[in-house]
């Protein structure tokens, strides 16, 4: 199943960072931080974002690759039992 966009973890973890960027500098404009502290914190900002998203995307991708391979091992049995009933078919049809 394929999420829509705004369902994943990484849409929120750079959607919520890009929000608390861009009110960094309404906070510096009411004077509630100084642009050498909003610059600090939009460094803590992106740190936090780029090591979250890895983590995040990596531990989809192993989800993502266990689920394909279930389907694929199910796909595979459902296969071999269709041949098996092929070739029992085909040894009845044999012996009439």
């Amino acid at each position: 199943m394929v999420k829509n966009a705004t369902q994943s973890t990484e849409f929120w973890v750079t959607t919520v960072a890009g929000i608390l960027i861009a009110i960094l500098p309404v906070l510096v404009a009411y004077g509630v931080l100084t642009s050498e502290l909003a610059e600090v914190w939009k460094g803590v900002i992106l740190a936090i974002v780029a090591a979250v998203v890895p983590v995040v995307t990596g531990s989809l991708a192993k989800h993502y690759t266990a689920a394909r391979t279930e389907v694929k091992l199910e796909a595979l049995g459902l296969e071999r039992e269709a041949v098996a009933l092929e070739l029992l078919r085909l040894e009845a049809l044999g012996n009439e």
